[in-house]
């Protein structure tokens, strides 16, 4: 079913030039996660969201190595145009490179993803607006053919479980630390 669905996107939405270009554009907002990273470390700035920028980053980092370090290599699942060429003749198409490295998860999907649920989870409403792209994103991976769908899922359930960890573990974690510190340097103070 995977194949059948991006063979009906090769088929039947391919056709559209704008469609084209914007989920190529739109996919490019994520590669090598910079738009995400680069959001955790402005965050990282500002005194009032400092703790957001950790956070967003450590999620990152840890759902990177489960995705590209951990689970890429073992399921080495093969990208969907060397099941189907035709999709590399839709990419050189539109100049876009084809990805070198294994499938499942995406990569793409597991940090807009990740960053969007960390963002719902820190801001509530105001940080829902980060759905947005990760939707975009997400979807212009299958656009484009260079994931099956179960790969941006996976990708997906990454990096919610990943943000989610983050949140409630790591989270309480910074919390423990920074008490027991303030209570030294209270100690000091005395």
């Amino acid at each position: 079913m995977d194949l059948g669905i991006l063979q009906w996107i090769n088929n039947n939405l391919h056709n559209s030039t704008f469609f084209n270009y914007f989920f190529k554009i739109i996919t490019y907002l994520c590669e090598a996660g910079w738009v995400c990273i680069a959001l955790g470390v402005i965050l990282l700035f500002f005194k009032k969201t400092r703790r957001s920028g950790v956070l967003v980053l450590i999620s990152l980092v840890i759902g990177i190595l489960i995705t590209n370090v951990i689970l890429k290599p073992i399921i080495a699942r093969p990208r969907p145009y060397v099941e189907d060429p035709s999709f590399l003749t839709f990419l050189d198409s539109i100049n876009y490179s084809k990805p070198s490295e294994y499938s499942f998860p995406s990569g793409h999907t597991h940090v807009i993803v990740n960053v969007a649920t960390m963002l719902t989870l820190l801001y509530k409403g105001k940080g829902a607006w980060a759905w947005i792209p990760a939707v975009l994103i997400s979807f212009s991976r299958i656009f484009l053919c260079v994931h099956y769908p179960t790969d941006v899922l996976g990708g997906a359930v990454v990096g919610i479980v990943c943000a989610l960890i983050t949140y409630f573990l790591i989270n309480k974690l910074i919390d423990i630390i920074v008490s027991k510190w303030q209570a030294k340097q209270s100690q000091k103070s005395s």
